[in-house]
């Protein structure tokens, strides 16, 4: 019962934002442990949200993670 309760759940694995194409609202996400890229549409002010956050990171020498539900092709936090 609660491993059913677990698969139904939808649940994100952690993905590196690796790329961002701010033109075309698009974000290039990579799993490199599994060896999985993903690219997602999302909205002006979310592609703005994070190519600020991508800028802050590289210049600080840091990764950029997000949680992404491959089911459903979205970021999840």
């Amino acid at each position: 019962m609660v491993e059913q309760l677990q698969e139904e759940q939808s649940v994100g694995k952690l993905y590196m934002i690796e790329e961002i194409d701010a033109e075309n609202n698009v974000l290039v996400l990579a799993n490199y442990i599994f060896d999985k890229r993903s690219k997602v549409v999302v909205s002006d002010e979310q592609i703005e949200y994070y190519a600020e956050r991508f800028d802050d990171a590289l210049c600080n020498n840091l990764f950029l993670f997000v949680e992404f539900d491959e089911t459903r092709g979205a970021i999840i936090g």
